[in-house]
């Protein structure tokens, strides 16, 4: 389903829970008073699993709209597996998605890197600070913004090893140490030997020639933090415009 007469749809994943229950109250408060009106604002037309018609095989009818609505909000409170699984099928298709968490809660390691809205639905501040952040988000999605998903991220590293191009290949070599280092963040006991041999080898990259400014933004939504915003800003300012033809100059490192 991508259109209805009302407008385009948008698909709610979040945990349901039982009648009464208080995973329910939130979810129904979430959809009521901040998604809807949001989505509504941006035309779109918002529908939770429950709400679906039942004349049909309703698992099939909640893949089919994973799949096929422009748009799908997934809640990661609770890290219900549900919303995970239906999430991770919405990442594969590489259409947009939306995903918000109660706020407090720590967002899991394998969707860390992506943008995260947090809501604490009982203030009202929060309320209208998520919901314009949707609004935001929509926008920035109905404007072309590209899809990032830890599996698109994988996908088009496979590309890049795979191309004929020695170019392609060493961007590979390098979002592989960034994998890495995303690894020892979240995980601080491991050694940082990583994070100072990839900033040793882009900087000499740069340096010579080898990665234009273009080639450096990827590092800038891969890596976070302050002395990390800083090196890497420093390094634009070096970089060039253009890369040059031949990847065989690389320095050894």
């Amino acid at each position: 389903m991508t259109e209805n007469r009302a407008g385009k749809s948008c698909f709610y994943i979040s945990p349901i829970g039982a009648a009464g229950s208080d995973v329910r109250r939130r979810s129904d408060q979430i959809l009521k008073h901040i998604l809807r009106p949001a989505a509504e604002e941006c035309g779109y037309i918002t529908t939770r699993a429950d709400e679906i018609d039942s004349s049909g095989m309703i698992s099939t009818q909640i893949l089919e709209r994973i799949l096929g609505d422009p748009l799908v909000i997934a809640d990661l409170t609770d890290q219900n597996p549900n919303v995970f699984y239906e999430l991770a099928v919405r990442h594969a298709t590489r259409k947009p998605f939306i995903q918000l968490i109660a706020a407090g809660q720590a967002i899991p390691f394998d969707v860390q890197g992506i943008r995260t809205i947090e809501v604490d639905h009982r203030d009202l501040d929060s309320a209208a600070s998520a919901r314009e952040s949707i609004v935001n988000a929509i926008h920035s999605i109905d404007e072309g913004q590209p899809v990032d998903t830890p599996m698109t991220y994988t996908l088009d590293l496979q590309d890049l090893r795979g191309s004929g191009r020695a170019e392609d290949r060493g961007i590979a070599d390098i979002l592989d140490v960034v994998q890495s280092i995303q690894r020892q963040v979240t995980r601080p006991q491991v050694e940082t030997h990583d994070l100072h041999l990839l900033r040793r080898m882009v900087a000499s990259w740069v340096e010579h020639g080898i990665l234009s400014r273009a080639e450096l933004f990827p590092l800038a939504d891969k890596l976070r933090g302050k002395a990390t915003d800083i090196w890497l800003r420093e390094l634009l300012d070096k970089a060039a415009d253009q890369r040059p033809d031949s990847y065989s100059k690389k320095p050894v490192i």
